[in-house]
């Protein structure tokens, strides 16, 4: 069993956009992905600090019990966090969470590197 964690643009699950930009992130989908196939999802509020909470986005993410993070793209410190919490990140995903997972599920995504990942933080 994964539990995977996609940064989403509105509360509308797994049709919800994908978030582009991890730090102002205003939802997070939290999908039970057990024998290829998912067994339920949430949608929880972001604790980002940048949206008036007390987490940064990696924090929230460490903090959900996630073990995947699928994303568009990050930031080099948020992949040593959420990576040094256990959890592996993907980079690349776009369109919707359902869209995203299945481009994961299609090992369309990449994993997240320093070659990767935004060297700004963006």
């Amino acid at each position: 069993m994964s539990l995977i964690c996609v940064p989403s643009l509105s509360n509308e699950g797994l049709q919800a956009e994908v978030s582009q930009h991890l730090g102002k992130t205003p939802y997070f989908v939290l999908i039970k992905w057990e024998n290829d196939q998912i067994e339920k999802f949430q949608v929880l509020e972001s604790g980002s600090k940048h949206l008036g909470g007390r987490m940064t986005p990696g924090e929230f993410i460490a903090g959900s019990g996630a073990n995947i993070l699928l994303c568009g793209n990050l930031g080099q410190k948020a992949v040593q966090m959420i990576e040094k919490a256990g959890i592996e990140v993907y980079v690349g995903a776009s369109g919707t969470v359902m869209e995203a997972l299945q481009s994961w599920v299609d090992s369309k995504l990449k994993p997240a590197t320093m070659d990767t990942v935004c060297a700004d933080g963006h």
